[in-house]
């Protein structure tokens, strides 16, 4: 590999490893539990505007991003309370409450900061080759790996269970609502994770920065969902694939204004796709 193509494969690689936060979100809100949620783009800016200012305000980058994950929990416990408790439409329930998130993001970390000098996650990791990449890495496959095993757990499958039988659930003497809600507490903690992550890779923080996050971590979910396997560790995949396509269309000199249009018709391609392979199946048999 050229020197001049390892800078642009390194941030493919990193941008992924941020990115496949908010599809591991995408896939357990929306294919898990079956609820499409519009708050994980509110929660990625918000755990963005308060990573930003609790660096600025001199908390260690690590206890701030402990911060953003809370705050993005509180985020999806709200989501789920309107849902579950105030009867509000799956749809609208994100929508209120990622509407909400802009303003309270705004008013803590203004519309537009930089962190400058400040001490980040990476700050010891850029001092070494690859260190950033190889903490992406070691953070990413960590996330993915406490899914894949809680998952597998008597809790995961009754989580599981949720999305898919909620009769089931209810025979079992467990709250579907309860299931719900923490599906969304920790879709919402990964996003606001991913967001609180970028901010410091990024070195600023901008109020409009998640707009277009759900999208793009969709399309990551959907071309996970064609190569399958286990979804968690696909979900990494699918996101550096993603950030691969962008960077090919920026190579190729398409303006950057012209991105969500790509993202959009690579989610139209992606499920023209799938439908052919439905069709093809349901041929065969």
């Amino acid at each position: 590999m050229s020197s001049s193509l390892l800078p642009v494969a390194i941030g493919i690689l990193e941008r992924g490893f941020i990115g496949s936060f908010v599809v591991m979100a995408i896939y357990l809100a929306s294919r898990v539990m079956k609820f499409d949620d519009f708050s994980i783009e509110g929660t990625f800016g918000l755990g963005g505007a308060i990573v930003a200012w609790a660096i600025l305000h001199d908390t260690n980058p690590w206890i701030a991003l402990i911060l953003a994950i809370i705050s993005g929990g509180i985020s999806g416990c709200i989501t789920g309370l309107l849902h579950t408790k105030l009867g509000l439409n799956k749809l609208i329930s994100g929508i209120v409450v990622t509407t909400m998130l802009f303003s309270i993001s705004i008013n803590i970390g203004t519309a537009n900061v930089a962190l400058g000098n400040a001490k980040t996650i990476f700050t010891t990791a850029q001092e070494y080759p690859f260190g950033t990449l190889i903490l992406l890495a070691l953070i990413t496959f960590f996330i993915a790996y406490i899914f894949i095993w809680y998952m597998k757990t008597e809790n995961g499958f009754i989580l599981r269970s949720t999305g898919v039988n909620e009769q089931f659930v209810t025979s079992l003497g467990k709250s579907v609502p309860f299931y719900i809600t923490l599906s969304l507490i920790m879709a919402n903690s990964l996003s606001a994770l991913a967001g609180g992550i970028f901010v410091q890779y990024s070195g600023f923080f901008s109020a409009f920065g998640n707009v277009g996050t759900l999208i793009a971590a969709l399309a990551g979910c959907m071309i996970a969902e064609l190569i399958a396997a286990n979804m968690f560790l696909m979900a990494i995949l699918g996101s550096i694939i993603y950030q691969l396509i962008i960077a090919i269309t920026i190579e190729l000199q398409v303006e950057p204004s012209w991105q969500k249009l790509i993202t959009g018709l690579l989610i139209v391609v992606i499920l023209v796709v799938k439908k052919m392979e439905n069709i093809k199946g349901a041929k065969t048999v």
